[in-house]
């Protein structure tokens, strides 16, 4: 672990804004000394400060993007002299690429005043993502929890956890709600927003100063193995075994949640979850499979800062409600 002091830099000025676009020099260039790539977030917000364009747009003008588009992930980097160009440059907010940085982060979260409150099959009342995670903890005969690790306490009053991939032989990904309602993981094609950013919503803190700790073998199976879909007196087959054209049904709602653009992400979620939704009131799909696939797919707007895992829950349900009065079925 760096022994380099934190939130200190000898670019640092005498202002406020030259004293914290200097804790934010110096705090990317100490992540950057663990091995975490990083890149610089736009001042105030979560979003990449580059590259300015989507892969859709992309004419190759951009140098980065001479053979190809390079997207925020690509351009992380450990590298001291380009971390102090583009932080010597703005005040930008750090971002840390998970994959690249060999880190699976999990992020819990608290619902929103008002939001309704999803069931949760796990012993206890649980109505925060900390909560099911003590929950989920101990139905997996884990009663101590979880180990201490790097940890970061987000402005929402979420927290998030960071662990080493390292020992794993296979990459995790980005989930939302797989480990329970609340929680989303960051992994490969992931990022976090890290210690001293300051957004709208205000500043990322350290919450426990510690050297990352390998992810727990019970969390690794949670999030490589879908739970198993309850028996019931119409089980339908695994997704995996469902026709051709229910395939090309799943695949393009969830390329069309993926894909939708800024001010329509959840109207798009919506919408996929009404045609997945009259397919499992046709007794083709589980709500298991259709939310798994939609919760998968919209990841990426949910670390995006689009909507919560919360509110993410909230829409795919509204959108089964709405489809189940249209109940179809497919071979």
């Amino acid at each position: 672990m760096s022994t380099a002091p934190r939130w200190t830099s000898t670019h640092a000025g005498s202002t406020p804004t030259e004293l914290h676009q200097g804790a934010l020099l110096a705090t990317a260039l100490e992540y950057a000394n663990r091995g975490w790539h990083v890149f610089p977030l736009i001042p105030g917000s979560k979003r990449p400060a580059t590259p300015r364009h989507a892969a859709a747009d992309c004419d190759h003008r951009d140098p980065w993007c001479r053979n190809g588009h390079t997207g925020w992930e690509q351009r992380a980097t450990t590298n001291p002299d380009r971390i102090t160009r583009a932080w010597t440059t703005a005040p930008y907010g750090i971002g840390i690429a998970c994959g690249p940085s060999g880190l699976l982060v999990i992020d819990t979260d608290t619902p929103k005043p008002g939001a309704a409150l999803p069931a949760v099959e796990l012993r206890g009342e649980a109505t925060s993502g900390e909560g099911v995670l003590i929950a989920l903890a101990e139905d997996c005969g884990e009663p101590d929890g979880l180990p201490e690790t790097w940890t970061v306490e987000t402005p929402s009053g979420g927290v998030h956890r960071y662990f080493t991939t390292a020992h794993l032989t296979e990459s995790l990904g980005n989930s939302a709600g797989r480990l329970g309602p609340w929680i989303d993981t960051r992994g490969a094609g992931g990022y976090v927003v890290a210690p001293p950013t300051v957004t709208g919503a205000g500043r990322y803190l350290v919450g426990l100063d510690t050297q990352p700790e390998p992810l727990p073998a019970w969390l690794v199976q949670r999030l490589t193995t879908r739970p198993a879909t309850p028996v019931g007196p119409r089980e339908p087959r695994p997704v995996t075994h469902h026709s051709a054209y229910l395939r090309s049904v799943l695949s393009k709602e969830a390329q069309h949640v993926r894909e939708a653009a800024e001010g329509g992400r959840n109207h798009a979620l919506f919408i996929a979850a009404c045609c997945l939704g009259e397919l499992v009131a046709g007794g083709s799909l589980t709500e298991a499979e259709a939310s798994g696939v939609l919760l998968d797919a919209c990841a990426g707007h949910i670390a995006a800062g689009a909507f919560t895992e919360a509110e993410a829950w909230q829409t795919i349900r509204s959108g089964f409600r709405r489809g189940a009065a249209k109940p179809r079925t497919a071979a």
